[in-house]
């Protein structure tokens, strides 16, 4: 996630009235692998990394539904590739 859209949802939270005590979830449209970080920064990966089994490849996704219907977010930076992409790393 973008510091950019934090910063968005932070203030979307603190502006709306009525959601003292609400919980948002925040996070990108497209989750992404420790692998594809680890590529995308240059950073070298340990052998056999790439191989190994996730045991559950959904832990860790987060449902944004909430904070996109009653607050209206929408991320500028949707994917760590638009955010490559535009050169905001």
């Amino acid at each position: 996630m973008h510091h950019a859209d934090v910063a968005q949802a932070l203030l979307r939270a603190v502006r709306a009235n009525g959601v003292d005590g609400e919980a948002f979830n925040v996070a990108d449209d497209a989750p992404v692998t420790a692998l594809e970080l680890l590529n995308l920064n240059g950073e070298p990966v340990s052998e056999g990394a790439a191989g190994r089994s996730l045991d559950d490849p959904w832990e860790g996704i987060a449902d944004t539904s909430k904070i996109r219907r009653e607050l209206g977010f929408r991320p500028v930076y949707p994917t760590v590739y638009t955010a490559r992409d535009a050169g905001a790393f």
